[in-house]
């Protein structure tokens, strides 16, 4: 029988899953989901692979294990990003991209896991994932009177995503994150006043034509 390293059986068990992901994480932050599978994660934490298969069968299960420890991480992060943040709905968001695009290079993005062969009910987990990383951001976006918050959530992290992707092929952190921090203020920093001042301005123009016909019906 296996010697326990801790006080009780379910805690041994409980480290030594801890220790195999965090082995799993490191390879897949490293090499991809193609680096990661039962072996791998054996060699880097240093015990059997039977042990690995013990708690994850395939290479499937291991990568999801993975991606569940990475992302609990991630959203544990954002969310203290935020709440460290200032009151208003700009600030948040700034906190919310610079904590993003700050894991870029250390934690592996989700979004890329999107071409990996798994099956079924792993890609409805990968959805829950992405939606746990939006869910901030709609409250966000709500206070910044977005007439669509959920919407306006989802076009935020479209463009997290493209600078999280620059980032992992070599673009400059700091360039990129300024940059984007600069397209989100254009966007967001005024609300939804842009567009009401925009469709006034449509309605102004269509109005004069309708004028000039008139006075010419009256001649």
């Amino acid at each position: 029988m296996p010697k326990i390293e801790a006080n009780t059986v379910a805690e041994h068990r409980a480290m030594r899953e801890a220790n195999i992901l965090a082995a799993a994480a490191q390879i897949l932050n490293e090499g991809g989901p193609t680096a990661l599978n039962p072996s791998a994660a054996a060699r880097r934490a240093g015990m059997s692979r039977t042990a690995v298969y013990h708690y994850y069968p395939t290479s499937a299960d291991l990568l999801m294990g993975a991606l569940d420890y990475l992302m609990d991480k991630a959203v544990a992060k954002l969310e203290d990003a935020i709440n460290e943040a200032g009151d208003s709905p700009m600030e948040q968001i700034e906190a919310y991209v610079r904590a993003s695009l700050g894991a870029a290079r250390s934690h592996y993005c989700t979004s890329s896991v999107d071409a990996v062969p798994i099956g079924e009910e792993h890609r409805e987990r990968l959805h829950a994932w992405h939606e746990r990383l939006l869910a901030p951001l709609c409250q966000i976006a709500a206070g910044c009177r977005a007439p669509n918050a959920e919407l306006a959530a989802r076009l935020v992290q479209g463009m997290i995503d493209g600078a999280v992707r620059a980032i992992a092929q070599g673009a400059d952190e700091a360039e990129t994150t300024e940059t984007t921090l600069l397209l989100l203020r254009s966007a967001l920093g005024h609300g939804h006043v842009g567009r009401s001042a925009h469709a006034s301005s449509v309605d102004e123009s269509e109005k004069v034509p309708a004028e000039k016909t008139v006075s010419r019906d009256t001649r």
